[in-house]
This record gives C-alpha cells, sequence and structure tokens, in this order.
C-alpha cells in the first residue's frame, strides 16, 4: 500500500502539526475523518504495524483518513527553533490550539466542511472537551476509544503515584519515556510475563496484543511527555475532576453541552479507564445521538480488551473496528459541502 503523504497546520502559538493523509480507496466516498492518539503516542497508535491498523482500515473502506500528530508527538514541531521554548503545554492547548488547526486544514484540503473524528484515550479526551467550543458544528460524529471522563477512574498502583505528584515538580521539564521505551523493548517479553497483572489492567489483554506489535511500538511509538501534562493528569485523577490550568472551568462538569453524535467505546478489562466512568460519562452528554458500547465478552465478543489493545489488538481489526466503521457509515455528510 502506498505511503501515506505527509501535511502541516500550523496553529496560532507557532507549531506545525503533521498529519499523515491515506487518500480513500478507488471508488470510495472520500468522507474525511482524522484519526487521534493517545497520551505518550503518536500516529502509530492510530496506524501500528500489519493488520492493526485503523487508519488502513478506514482507507479501504471508502474514508479519506488523516492520522494527527498532536504537539509534541512524532514529526510535529515548533514553526521557530530558535530561541528554544519550554517542553511545556497543558491539555487546553491540545484543545484550543491543535484540535481547531487540524480541523482548519483537512477542511480545506478535502473540501468537506464536516469531519468525522476517531480518538484513542488522550485524542478522545480533547474531542470531548472541543465539541464544547465553537469548532463542535465541524464535527460529523465523534468516537472515542477508552477516553475517561476521570470521574470514576481509579487504580491502586496509580494511587501511590499521584500520592508523590508534588515530586514532578522536581522533574526535568521533558520526561523521556521515548529513550526508556526504546531501550526497553529488548525485554518487551520478559517485562509482560514478570507483570501480566498489571499489564492486562493498564495496558492490554494478554491473549490479544503479538508481541511484535509490542516491540514495534516501543521501539517507534512512544513519545516524551511533558512534566506539565503530567502535573495536570495527577490533579485531576485526585480532585476526580478535568479543571483547566485556573480550575476555574472543568469539562467534565459540563458533557450537557455536547450535541456532536458521539459513540464512547470502553475496554470490557481496562482499569485504567473503566467502563463505569465511560458509562456515566454518556449519560451526561447532551447529544441525542450516543452510544456506549463494552468490548469484551459483555457485548458477545469472541476475546477480552484492555486499554491499548483496543486500538492494537491482535483481534481488534475483526471484532472493534467494524463497529466504528459501522457507525461512521451512518454518520456520513450527505455530501461535501466547500470549506470557506
Amino acid at each position: 500500500m502506498v505511503k501515506p503523504s505527509l501535511h502541516y497546520a500550523p496553529t496560532r502559538d507557532g507549531w506545525l502539526l503533521a498529519l499523515y493523509h491515506r487518500a480513500p480507496a478507488r471508488g470510495g466516498h472520500a468522507t474525511p475523518v482524522v484519526l487521534c492518539h493517545g497520551m505518550g503516542s503518536n500516529r502509530f497508535n492510530m496506524d501500528g504495524p500489519g493488520r492493526v491498523s485503523m487508519a488502513r482500515h478506514l482507507q479501504r473502506c471508502g474514508y479519506d483518513v488523516w492520522v494527527l500528530e498532536l504537539r509534541g508527538a512524532g514529526r510535529s514541531h515548533r514553526r521557530l527553533r530558535w530561541p528554544r521554548v519550554g517542553y511545556a503545554w497543558t491539555f487546553e492547548d491540545y484543545v484550543q490550539h491543535d484540535v481547531p488547526a487540524a480541523l482548519a486544514l483537512v477542511r480545506s484540503l478535502s473540501g468537506h466542511e464536516r469531519v468525522l473524528w476517531v480518538g484513542h484515550s488522550l485524542g478522545g479526551m480533547v474531542a470531548y472537551a472541543a465539541s464544547m467550543t465553537p469548532v463542535a458544528d465541524l464535527f460529523a460524529g465523534v468516537v472515542t476509544l477508552a477516553s475517561p471522563g476521570m470521574t470514576e477512574i481509579g487504580h491502586e498502583a496509580i494511587d501511590r503515584w499521584v500520592a508523590l505528584r508534588r515530586l514532578l515538580r522536581l522533574a526535568p521539564g521533558r520526561l523521556p519515556t521515548r529513550r526508556v521505551a526504546q531501550a526497553g523493548s529488548a525485554f518487551a517479553g520478559p517485562i509482560t510475563s514478570a507483570f501480566p497483572t498489571l499489564i492486562r489492567d493498564w495496558l492490554w489483554h494478554p491473549d490479544n496484543l503479538d508481541l511484535d506489535v509490542v516491540r514495534f511500538m516501543m521501539r517507534h511509538g512512544v513519545e516524551d511527555l511533558p512534566r506539565s501534562l503530567l502535573i495536570e493528569f495527577a490533579r485531576w485523577y485526585e480532585a476526580k475532576r478535568m479543571s483547566d490550568r485556573y480550575a476555574l472551568f472543568s469539562f467534565g462538569d459540563h458533557l450537557e453541552r455536547i450535541r456532536v453524535p458521539m459513540l464512547v467505546i470502553a475496554g470490557g478489562r481496562d482499569r485504567l479507564t473503566p467502563p463505569t466512568d465511560l458509562e456515566h460519562l454518556v449519560g451526561r452528554l447532551g447529544s441525542a445521538d450516543k452510544t456506549f458500547w463494552v468490548a469484551g465478552h459483555a457485548s458477545g465478543l469472541s476475546h477480552e480488551y484492555s486499554h491499548v489493545d483496543l486500538m492494537l489488538g491482535r483481534f481488534a481489526p475483526d471484532e472493534v473496528y467494524p463497529v466504528v466503521t459501522r457507525w461512521l457509515d451512518e454518520r456520513r455528510p450527505s455530501s461535501p459541502t466547500a470549506a470557506p
């Protein structure tokens, strides 16, 4: 298959965001859909190796696919390399700058006024928040996978880490998670075997992710994290509330404002983003068109799912991707309208 073409979307605060374009298969309907990765990852979260690629799946189904890399991920970079600016931003920067910039570019190049969005974890969270802003009218529909509302999320291991969150202020502004993952990729097998319960609850169900995919993602799919973002998420986790940097506005307190059609998917065995948290979130969405679906035995699937394997799992192309595609198919804009 032809490699995707690379485009850059400029943000108003000086970033160039990478968007990888996969043109639709010949004869496809060419409805634009933006795919957005989770925290600490990049385009490979949505366009993984071999079969585990939501991007290539949607391309084969006729969609005009745009894989977004948020600021700090992959080939996204600041427009001016000098003077150097600290490696620091918050969730609001994604919402106020990255999402509008990506939508503007896709609308301009596709000729469609409204765009579909599929986000994994953080990629879905930014869509929740953006759906409360003026760009909400540009969404024809949103699919989120393992994207928490933070109200009922909890894990004993995270509890211990969050208790020490103030120590993050002593850490460097840029945490070298990419190098750590690359160095540990050679030991992916022993790590998985040594911590099966932790892996299952936080990342993927043991029988649902190939070791080769794990190694690939550790080598190519992990990005450094800004300390500022981890501090913000730790604050949310402790308060069970997604508030802005000044704690004046909480995205989670205003879910009733969302009118965008939305499909929210949870992994049945995901303790990082438990189904109860997402079910509560869906119940509060203001959209008249909203669907909640749990991937796992509870929905009649042959396999269970945790967090990462919703996108990169061995059986996701057969059990999860088709659910996403059917929902998108029913919400495609009837005809393209040239963007202004």
